[in-house]
């Protein structure tokens, strides 16, 4: 019988903390067994319980409890990780043999950030430590996951992958020489001409010419610029970001991607309950600067920012604007917003944002003018109850 999934046989990833998944959507959370690259080795995951129940339940075509976020995009009509891995590695995924391993794989390299971007968390930015420690007594130091051992034992279960991924932190600061011994271990093999790599960047370095040198040798290199809002909105989210920097950077970008045969640029665009309502700008800005339709992921935790947390004369208004435009994309996210329930953290939302706007000295009424009219309105009705 066909799993209902086949990511957790032909994937394996590496969190930026070492923690080992089947993918990046998954969440562990549900399980008691949990491995880490730096205490266990990729055997041990492979013979563990937790991946063995996950297979069980692919195979009699049940959703895992860690698969959750797959499950709940595609009930509302949104792509899921599970429904485009499929489509862009049919073939593969068709004619996939056991004894091939992982042909894919997603590796960070640490959680080391220049960014602490609101929807995140220290364990996936090192820039987030110190508000996480003072705000929410949690101290979580930078990291780097790989050393010499476990890269060899990674490498052993990944001779055969056609495609890598490689996240943040921001994975143009952490631990990039060992990055590039891994690349350069592809090249001299002669595999890199087979294999893919993404990159999800924030966009607020550039590569160097090292890196360009390197990705010559690979099949292609699709960069994905990380990017969840315009301006002001955009450097309040990704605090403390340059919109300049980032504008000039993708328009660097974009006219590499005109010289370089291998490169391909992709843009994501995480929504939560910050930008579901400045959806429409955002299509529009990308269409503008002719880059791609952005592909959009929804904020699971932490859950009082999920793009569903508001009361429903809030929704209604964003939904209202959602419709008011003609791409059927941004429709599903209305779809979403008439779907999912989270407005019982409303309140843990509005708390929370000011208190991230008083440690980090900046004004959400200021920065998103017409949304905050929207919501303060409901939030004193809130209030008076």
């Amino acid at each position: 019988m066909k799993p209902k999934c086949l990511i957790p046989w032909t994937n394996i990833n590496i969190g930026t903390l070492g923690r080992i998944d089947p993918c990046c959507k998954f969440d562990p959370s549900s399980y008691h067994e949990k491995l880490n690259i730096m205490e266990n080795n990729v055997e041990d995951y492979l013979q563990s319980k937790m991946l063995d129940k996950v297979k069980t339940d692919m195979l009699q075509d049940k959703w895992p409890k860690g698969c959750e976020r797959c499950k709940v995009e595609e009930e509302n009509n949104i792509p899921s990780k599970r429904q485009m891995d499929y489509e862009r590695w049919k073939e593969h995924f068709d004619n996939y043999d056991q004894s091939q391993g992982f042909i894919t794989a997603s590796v960070a390299f640490g959680n080391t950030c220049n960014l602490k971007c609101i929807t995140c968390e220290a364990a996936v930015s090192s820039r987030w430590r110190k508000e996480s420690k003072d705000l929410f007594g949690k101290d979580v130091k930078p990291l780097e996951t790989l050393n010499e051992q476990n890269v060899k034992n990674l490498y052993e279960h990944m001779k055969n992958v056609i495609h890598l991924d490689i996240p943040g932190g921001e994975p143009f600061l952490s631990d990039i020489e060992k990055q590039k011994d891994l690349l350069r271990g592809y090249i001299d093999s002669g595999k890199s001409k087979d294999i893919s790599i993404h990159y999800t960047t924030n966009a607020q370095l550039f590569p160097d010419s090292v890196w360009w040198d390197l990705w010559s040798n690979f099949k292609e290199i699709d960069m994905q610029l990380s990017i969840d809002g315009l301006f002001e909105r955009y450097q309040y989210i990704r605090h403390p970001a340059s919109w300049e920097t980032l504008e000039r950077h993708v328009e660097r970008y974009l006219e590499y991607e005109q010289q370089i045969p291998n490169l391909r640029l992709s843009v994501s665009h995480t929504v939560s309950a910050y930008n579901i309502f400045y959806l429409p700008e955002f299509f529009a800005w990308c269409e503008q600067m002719k880059l791609p339709k952005p592909w959009c992921g929804k904020v699971h935790n932490p859950p009082h920012m999920r793009p569903t947390v508001f009361p429903v004369e809030v929704k209604e208004k964003i939904i209202a604007k959602l419709l008011n435009c003609d791409n059927e994309e941004i429709h599903t996210w209305a779809d979403l917003l008439k779907q999912e329930n989270d407005e019982d953290k409303f309140e843990t939302f509005c708390r929370m944002r000011d208190k991230h706007d008083q440690y980090r000295n900046l004004d959400f009424s200021k920065t998103f003018t017409e949304f905050n009219d929207i919501l303060k309105g409901h939030e004193t009705n809130d209030k008076q109850k």
